[in-house]
């Protein structure tokens, strides 16, 4: 007795069930990148679904999608890859794209590289895993670059081992900007390659084993996830205390806020992904080579359901179990009819049946009548409706009676009712030649209300055949989502005022970018803009063993027009000199406002003897030109100084102090003169 009492004891004490552990499989390091898990983790999401989880970060060369894949982990963390693996026929399963937009960016020295184009023949420092990118360079047209080994080091780009490197820009640019590096980030997302980013996801051998399992632990994460973006400075105490002191606090609260730009979570339901943009990222991947064409069912099964259907998926079989007991029925009739001597059994066995038969039809009445949804019966013969249930007088306001006396044209608006029309037409046809997939059948209708407007239905349904085999009736399931369109239409309208905000930013940064480098008088490049140019134009000409000549001119006594005729006579004639400049000066050559009166053109590929020439043209034209300013004509004139590379200097300092002492001398020399620099010009001086 005792021995009975401590079992059942130990019945009632244990728990109901054991923690299922799992192991999830990181794409990187501890980090912010990951706060939504921790955050499942800690408030107990997952233990309250019954997981004890582990999460495992990602060594250096590993691929997640390979690790879960070789059941090495049960969940792991990808990114677009997941359709180059399914494209492959592996088996993984997207389960919540937790980034909207992929946070994977190139990044490059801007003094060294200052488009994508220069790539080209470069160095790249890019992981395996991280097929974007390499989407991203294929695109651009950059097919030759020598790809090295990552080493996830921001070092690597700072000391110049690499001209270019991957990172999340959530991350490295936040260690370039304190180490005052000076850094561009090339985004995919400017050549049209828009990726969901981070995505939680499993096998189909882990679905298939138990999909609400699978269920349990997305929705737990996505709790996760909504958690710690609404509380981000907790989850940065709760990184460094108990999973990584690798980044400063500072370092993670800004990878919390672009991570939040990325997740969106104030637009877009966190973990939301769809089928159709899984299917363009295919489509990229196909278009630049790297996927073979793919027909549209090769990706079935890539997004996992997260909602169950509201109807069972007993409900069409338990339909057709009813008719097929009616024509039993009736053959049980004909049959006992034929046998008089059984007179008595026959009636037994009918009323037995006609009872079954009555309770079946009464319990699929209710399910029909307290449903929320619509369920109708379409006659094919006539195209008018044989049942509608009573829901359909909330959803129209008509009753069921109105409807049935109704012709389908007036249940749906006249565009509906064409697109039904037609719909119907090419499943009877497809079940005619002997396609059977044609047996059900979706689609979204409209729908008038009888008092206030149009109801936007989505119709699941199922062609029911005669005994022939040919399509006599169509069952069918009508839902309301007017609400479902208004939520979309408004998330349209904000996403769409959000694209013309980015934009009109994008326009406004691209303006305040051009005024940092132009002068505001004289709309030429600045001397800032100048020692950015002259750096790099000295680079690409040693390393392709061309000339580049630089020239300073300056208009002569400039000072006594301001004294003489004010500073609006003077801007005049800067404005007037700069024009002039401008319509004298190649493509590639840079014309600059010093400062002041003083201007310098930077010609590449110009020898100096040419250079000289051009200076001298420069300087009679600044000698002819004549301003009206008021009862007076203005005239200057104007002293140039000439340098080049490799003559009179290899870097921008010598260059430019080379073309200085040349000025120089033409000023105290008499103005109004070119003069070339050389060797023993300072010693002159």
């Amino acid at each position: 007795m005792r021995l009975a009492f401590l079992l059942f004891l130990s019945l009632i004490l244990s728990p109901a069930s054991a923690l299922e552990r799992v192991v999830l499989q990181m794409n990187w390091k501890h980090q912010f990148q990951f706060a939504g898990y921790y955050a499942a983790i800690e408030k107990g999401y997952f233990r309250d679904s019954g997981f004890d989880v582990v999460l495992r970060e990602l060594s250096e060369g590993q691929s997640p999608v390979d690790l879960v894949l070789a059941g090495e982990a049960d969940f792991g963390i990808a990114a677009s890859e997941l359709v180059l693996y399914r494209g492959e026929g592996k088996p993984v399963v997207a389960l919540a794209a937790i980034a909207q937009h992929s946070p994977l960016v190139l990044l490059v020295n801007r003094r060294k590289i200052t488009n994508v184009e220069a790539l080209s023949g470069s160095r790249i420092m890019l992981a395996p895993h991280e097929t974007e990118l390499f989407a991203y360079l294929r695109r651009e047209g950059i097919t030759k670059y020598t790809s090295v080994t990552h080493s996830f080091d921001p070092d690597d780009l700072i000391s110049g081992r690499v001209d270019a490197l991957s990172g999340y820009v959530t991350d490295e640019p936040f260690v370039l900007r304190q180490r005052g590096f000076p850094y561009l980030a090339f985004s995919p997302s400017a050549a049209g390659i828009n990726f969901y980013g981070d995505t939680l996801f499993t096998t189909e051998d882990t679905v298939h084993k138990s999909r609400a399992r699978v269920r349990a632990f997305r929705a737990a994460a996505i709790k996760g996830w909504s958690y710690a973006m609404a509380h981000p400075d907790e989850m940065v105490d709760l990184i460094l205390r108990q999973y990584s002191t690798r980044h400063s606090r500072a370092h993670l609260s800004y990878e919390a806020d672009e991570l939040r730009r990325l997740i969106q979570p104030d637009l877009v339901e966190i973990g939301q992904q769809s089928a159709s943009r899984w299917q363009q990222i295919a489509q990229t991947y196909t278009e630049l080579g790297m996927l073979p064409p793919l027909s549209p069912q090769s990706l079935n099964g890539l997004v996992f359901e997260a909602e169950e259907s509201r109807l069972p998926s007993w409900f069409a079989y338990a339909l057709g179990g009813g008719a097929l007991l009616v024509l039993v029925g009736a053959g049980a009739a004909l049959y006992f009819a034929r046998l008089n001597q059984r007179l008595t059994g026959e009636i037994v066995s009918r009323r037995v049946f006609e009872s079954a038969l009555r309770e079946s039809e009464e319990r699929y009445r209710q399910l029909a009548e307290q449903s929320k949804d619509v369920i109708w019966i379409l006659d094919l013969a006539s195209m008018r409706f044989t049942y509608v249930s009573p829901s359909v007088e909330k959803a129209r306001g008509f009753t069921a009676e109105e409807v049935i006396n109704q012709p389908l044209a007036d249940a749906l608006t006249p565009e509906s009712h064409a697109r039904v029309t037609s719909l119907v037409d090419e499943h009877v046809a497809r079940i005619a030649a002997g396609d059977m997939t044609a047996l059900s059948a979706m689609t979204e209708v409209d729908q008038p209300h009888k008092t206030d407007g149009v109801m936007s239905s989505e119709i699941v349904a199922s062609f029911l055949l005669d005994e022939q085999g040919k399509p006599k009736s169509v069952l069918g399931v009508a839902r309301d989502i007017s609400e479902r369109r208004r939520v979309e239409a408004e998330l349209r309208s904000v996403n769409d005022e959000l694209r013309r905000q980015l934009e009109a930013n994008e326009k406004l940064q691209a303006a305040l970018r051009e005024q940092a480098i132009r002068d505001s008088l004289t709309g030429c490049f600045n001397r800032r803009y100048l020692d950015e140019t002259l750096e790099r134009e000295l680079w690409r000409s040693r390393r392709e063993g061309n000339p580049l000549s630089l020239v300073f001119l300056d208009l002569d006594h400039f000072k006594r027009i301001n004294d003489t005729y004010g500073h609006q006579a003077g801007d005049q004639a800067l404005t007037i000199l700069a024009k002039a400049l401008k319509a004298d000066i190649r493509h590639e050559d840079v014309l600059c406002r010093y400062g002041g009166e003083e201007f310098v053109i930077l010609m590449p590929r110009m020898p100096l003897a040419k250079a000289a020439e051009r200076a001298e043209n420069w300087r009679r034209q600044v000698a002819g030109i004549r301003i009206p300013f008021g009862n007076y004509e203005l005239s200057f004139t104007a002293s140039a100084g000439v340098a080049a590379y490799p003559d009179h200097g290899a870097m921008p300092d010598e260059l430019t102090h080379a073309a200085d002492m040349a000025l120089y001398v033409a000023k105290n020399e008499g103005r109004n003169r070119v003069v070339v620099a050389s060797p023993g010009l300072d010693e002159a001086l």
